[in-house]
């Protein structure tokens, strides 16, 4: 009895923060060994974005809160690994990958940008410019679990180091324009789960599994997509403005910071369209115009 209300009131918090510090289980992040399968589910989000003056024109930073849900007719769609290895505290651990998500919502109000169009993409090459990266993550069992190599006792903790591209429609004509896309080329947004439910997600009956954003990974982390990764939580997440090449542009178009709660739910209802706050969030199609520099969406 003891062991059961450890693992699920106590243990979470305290092996979440310890993995924190240690060395990942794996030498290489986002490569999957062995047999892999791959989980489709829908899902929503909602972020708190600081736009920047460069970006919006205004005198001074604006507060906005994104949100959304599944683009008409897709769904996220995450690779994972089947056998697990021996992770922290001899806990069976596989690796996961963000293969494709692809979100369609707005401005949520009020705001002096309520209505503005915005989605997101996540997944190699799967951006609205080139190069997007790649989002990796893993799952582990708790301590005091015995390790049979197969990742079967849940709830269990699960990160994900997210690299976006997020498209804010200024001009609401439905199209990519340049300027209007947005990347966190540097540090990725470290998303945690110390409650999830099963494989696949939100498996159960009525369970959410929500994803929240616990800080910032550096690109360059060797451990990057573990739990042993380096994790920031003292600055704001960058996201640059994206040339139409792809390319980073030096300027910072807007930052995600940590003061709001930023998460990621995955429903076990699935859907294709979300109601929230009693606006319908329709995909936004992309209308053909001369001129104008324009990506897939």
């Amino acid at each position: 009895m003891l062991r059961k209300y450890l693992r699920f009131f106590g243990v979470g918090a305290l092996v979440c923060g310890w993995m924190m510090s240690f060395v990942g289980s794996k030498s290489e992040a986002a490569v999957l060994i062995g047999p892999t399968a791959v989980d489709e589910f829908p899902s929503s989000f909602t972020e708190f974005l600081y736009l920047q003056p460069v970006f919006t024109g205004q005198g001074g930073e604006v507060l906005v809160e994104i949100f959304g849900s599944d683009f008409l007719n897709t769904k996220s769609r995450v690779r994972r690994e089947l056998d697990a290895t021996s992770g922290f505290f001899g806990t069976d651990t596989i690796d996961t990958l963000y293969e494709s998500m692809h979100l369609v919502g707005g401005v949520k109000p009020p705001s002096a940008y309520s209505g503005i169009p915005v989605q997101v993409k996540v997944g190699q090459n799967n951006g609205f410019r080139p190069g997007l990266g790649l989002s990796p993550g893993q799952v582990a069992e708790y301590a005091l679990t015995t390790q049979n190599g197969k990742l079967d006792v849940f709830p269990a903790n699960s990160v994900f180091d997210m690299f976006l591209d997020i498209w804010v429609d200024k001009d609401t004509d439905g199209i990519v324009d340049d300027g209007e896309v947005l990347r966190n080329y540097n540090q990725s947004l470290r998303m945690e789960n110390s409650t999830f439910s099963g494989i696949p997600p939100s498996s159960i009956p009525g369970v959410y599994d929500m994803y929240s954003v616990a800080g910032w990974v550096d690109l360059f982390d060797p451990s990057l997509g573990q739990f042993g990764a380096m994790l920031n939580t003292t600055s704001r997440i960058n996201f640059y403005i994206v040339d139409s090449d792809g390319s980073n542009s030096g300027t910072v178009g807007a930052q995600l910071g940590f003061e709001f709660p930023s998460t990621h739910t995955v429903t076990p209802e699935p859907t294709s369209m979300a109601l929230f706050g009693g606006l319908m969030i329709v995909p936004i199609w992309r209308k053909l115009r001369a001129g104008k520099r324009t990506a897939p969406v």
